[in-house]
């Protein structure tokens, strides 16, 4: 009989534990993906560090999440084949991100000149999209540790930030930020 209770007391600490796993489960972000690639949950969730960088201008500028706004952060280079289509598709849905408080922020880790990186822009017909150039990416590797944006794995990578700045993850590679299934990803990280 000594067996009984404990046998009582494994079962309840085994349907708290399903009753926790179902409620871990729901705060996980829905799934994202592309034929190659699929979209990385960052756990522990770690603020974007801002960045001290350039503008289009050649002024400084800070790179950092908009608050209350969902950001997509690209890190891009002008000799990316990926970026010569993913630059103008952020560029034509700009109006629509913003219309559901979300935000684009591209950040340029090109190792040319910045009159480069704008006559790219240029060619691509990229005017309104929020541009910030950090030359060869030094301003992130600098941040080190601190920052959980890298292009380590390589580019292109996007970076998701919720509405107070915490990078909830990223992808890399081309993918359709506007598709049903990144919108329901970018409406959870946005708590909608």
């Amino acid at each position: 009989m000594p067996s009984h209770p404990m046998t009582r007391r494994l079962a309840l600490q085994a349907s708290l534990g399903l009753l926790a796993g179902a409620a871990v489960a729901q705060t996980r972000l829905p799934q994202f993906r592309t034929a190659r690639y699929q979209f990385i949950e960052l756990d522990p969730v770690e603020p974007m560090v801002p960045l001290a960088l350039l503008g289009l201008d050649g002024k400084p500028a800070i790179a950092r999440p908009v608050p209350g706004k969902v950001c997509l952060i690209y890190l891009w280079a002008t000799w990316c084949p990926v970026c010569r289509i993913t630059l103008p598709r952020f560029e034509r849905q700009l109006g629509d991100f913003r219309a559901r408080c979300v935000e684009v922020v591209s950040i340029s880790t090109d190792e040319r000149e910045l009159a480069h990186v704008r006559d790219y822009l240029k060619r691509l017909g990229v005017t309104r999209l929020p541009v910030f150039y950090d030359r060869g990416g030094q301003a992130l590797a600098a941040a080190g540790a601190r920052q959980p944006l890298s292009t380590g794995e390589g580019l292109p990578v996007i970076y998701v930030t919720d509405r107070r700045g915490g990078v909830r993850g990223y992808m890399l590679g081309e993918a359709d930020w506007a598709s049903p299934q990144a919108l329901a990803l970018l409406n959870h990280v946005g708590g909608l």
